[in-house]
């Protein structure tokens, strides 16, 4: 880590469910790590992410940006495929997306929205 940026920080860290991987966000992109290893597995270079949860060993990441560019909203769940770089579906909220979490049944995420009654 003492080699690491101060211009890329790391925005978010997360290990899959049987801890064989780790994916991490930053201001450029996000990168898939092998635990064992260390070896980068995959890496995309296209704006910054708060949060990255990974599906197992699949290919499939759910993603939310940082909001430093209009595509990447942090209103906005993206479930990505890392075989095609595509994104499988995007859902778009009223409120920013807190935590996503992700298993082979379901996708769970978090978001607050508040109403003001007084104006």
């Amino acid at each position: 880590m003492a080699n690491q940026s101060k211009s890329h920080p790391i925005l978010c860290a997360s290990f899959n469910q049987d801890n064989s991987c780790f994916v991490i966000g930053t201001r450029d992109g996000f990168k898939i790590f092998d635990c064992d290893t260390g070896r980068l597995l995959y890496e995309r270079v296209i704006g910054a992410f708060v949060i990255a949860e990974m599906l197992y060993s699949s290919n499939l990441l759910a993603i939310v940006g940082a909001g430093e560019q209009p595509s990447l909203s942090p209103r906005r769940l993206c479930l990505f495929n890392t075989t095609t770089g595509t994104a499988l579906r995007e859902l778009n909220f009223l409120t920013s997306i807190l935590a996503v979490r992700i298993n082979r049944k379901r996708l769970n995420f978090l978001n607050f929205l508040v109403i003001d009654f007084e104006n």
